[in-house]
């Protein structure tokens, strides 16, 4: 005995019924998965500037450390002027080493307002040799040392500047990293790349 069995087709209720589940799904994950990627880009972008100042500062005190005993003077600007670009010092050839590496991120060492591109963001170089010490850069920026002071042999060059810049490049993008997830409760404007790097003169 054979069974005939009729298959009803589905009916257009159910197919509309699964059509508007999947947009409501859709609308709840949506606003989810935007965050997230928006997350994933800015803690991306966080981490290069991080890796790109840690490599920046080490640099500079690399440089420094070569520069010793050298005949130029280590540091010979007037006082208040922070601007290295007269390179014609120790302390400014650091701050140019330094520069060069965090021009990547759309940084400069400059001294606010002088020589200083309007779309790049500033950095402060506080640079120590034994008991001397000079500033290179944005002076309007803090900059303290961590570690203990150097010794008679050795530099140490400390590398400051904010996380999100929204008034020093003319863009107000925020350089070098976006402050996209304001909206959701989490601002980096307040926080500020810091770091020493020590090393012993040659």
């Amino acid at each position: 005995m054979h069974r005939i069995v009729r298959r009803i087709p589905n009916s257009p209720r159910r197919h509309d019924a699964r059509r508007g589940a999947v947009v409501l799904e859709f609308i709840i994950a949506m606003p989810v998965l935007f965050t997230a990627f928006l997350a994933i880009f800015e803690f991306g972008f966080l981490a290069l500037v991080v890796e790109n100042g840690t490599h920046a500062v080490v640099e500079g005190a690399r440089e420094g450390a070569k520069l010793w005993g050298s005949s130029v003077a280590f540091d010979n600007n007037a006082v208040g002027n922070y601007d290295p670009t007269g390179n014609d010092d120790i302390a400014d050839q650091i701050a140019l080493a330094v520069d060069a590496v965090v021009g990547v991120f759309n940084l400069e060492v400059r001294q606010n307002g002088i020589s200083d591109d309007p779309t790049k963001a500033n950095v402060l170089v506080l640079i120590e040799r034994g008991a001397s010490t000079a500033r290179r850069g944005d002076n309007t920026l803090t900059c303290n040392r961590t570690g203990s002071a150097p010794g008679a042999t050795e530099i140490v060059v400390t590398l400051s500047f904010p996380i999100v810049d929204q008034t020093a490049p003319s863009t107000g993008l925020g350089n070098p990293v976006p402050n996209w997830l304001v909206p959701f409760g989490l601002n980096l404007a307040a926080y500020r790349f810091e770091m020493s790097a020590r090393s012993e003169l040659e």
